[in-house]
């Protein structure tokens, strides 16, 4: 695909080219009439417009990292850490509703300087279909991904209270209007992941309580599959606490769904509309979150000697 668009870019920048050094020769009182000499010129401009093509891959290179390219680790696809002065790159979504959702904060901090606090209220106004507050990686471009997922995420001792209604922190979004066939939610205390291997079907799983005031530190490993060869993995302050085997993911033949959407933040479907519960805000705090595709490893997601606080 990267390649039909890049020539599609080409053959136009030489239209476009040829057009103009056209106009500029009229203006000149000079016409191409000679053939030949059409053709060399065209050739001139193809040749010119692929090391356009070429320059400006060096200038905006594909890979999304903000970092240095001697410092780019292997396999990551996305690296956010909060530190830059965009914190948010252009390929980041945010999906907010007030000035206070997310901000850029300096503690608490599990690696660097700053981190990123998410806060939810329930009278917020509804965006993107709910009472939201969440940040949401680029789609997938292939059916049934591997990959790879890292954050921190810290409960603050307060304004994180006891609810027996639940909110989604992560989740894999796969559209069609339906709940997400993966996601992590809090209730009641407790952290559980949700695997829904259709829409009629619902498995829960027990991650244990929440941990207030102190990062915790995630990698999850996920084979994307409405199969029994779907796989989800995942590790908490290096230690593994979840391996699932099978479907995890909506089907996709028939159109409906499209590929996983990973998403972080707070979701609290209970507050759309006018419905309250037991808590009326949610905050969270996330860093060091890390995509990583099908080659990479546990090493390749483990977190950064600690510097934060």
């Amino acid at each position: 695909m990267e390649v039909i668009v890049n020539v599609k870019k080409a053959a136009c920048k030489k239209a476009a080219f040829f057009i103009a050094y056209n106009q500029l020769l009229k203006s000149c009182n000079v016409y191409i009439f000679d053939a030949v000499i059409k053709e060399q010129i065209i050739l001139s401009l193809v040749l010119l417009s692929g090391t356009m093509v070429y320059s400006y891959k060096k200038m905006f290179p594909d890979n999304p990292i903000q970092l240095a390219p001697d410092k780019q680790p292997a396999h990551i696809l996305y690296q956010v850490n909060f530190e830059e002065n965009n914190p948010f790159p252009s390929w980041l979504s945010t999906q907010t509703a007030t000035p206070y959702a997310i901000q850029i904060v300096e503690t608490p901090v599990y690696d660097g300087k700053k981190a990123a606090r998410f806060e939810l209220r329930d009278a917020d106004p509804e965006n993107n279909n709910g009472t939201r507050a969440e940040i949401a990686f680029p789609a997938e471009n292939t059916s049934t991904p591997e990959r790879w997922y890292a954050f921190a995420v810290f409960f603050p001792n307060d304004n994180y209270d006891f609810d027996n209604s639940d909110e989604v922190i992560s989740q894999w979004h796969q559209g069609g209007k339906a709940t997400p066939a993966l996601c992590i939610r809090t209730k009641s205390g407790r952290i559980k992941l949700r695997i829904k291997a259709g829409i009629d079907k619902k498995e829960w799983v027990d991650l244990g309580g929440i941990e207030k005031n102190a990062w915790q530190y995630y990698v999850i490993h996920v084979k994307h599959s409405s199969g029994a060869d779907g796989l989800v993995e995942i590790w908490r302050n290096g230690e593994q606490i979840v391996n699932h085997s099978g479907a995890n993911m909506y089907d996709l033949s028939d159109g409906v769904f499209h590929a996983p959407n990973w998403k972080l933040g707070i979701y609290k479907a209970d507050w759309n509309g006018s419905t309250v519960t037991k808590t009326n805000k949610r905050v969270l705090y996330f860093d060091a979150i890390k995509i990583g595709d099908a080659h990479a490893s546990f090493a390749d997601m483990k977190a950064e000697t600690r510097k934060g606080h």
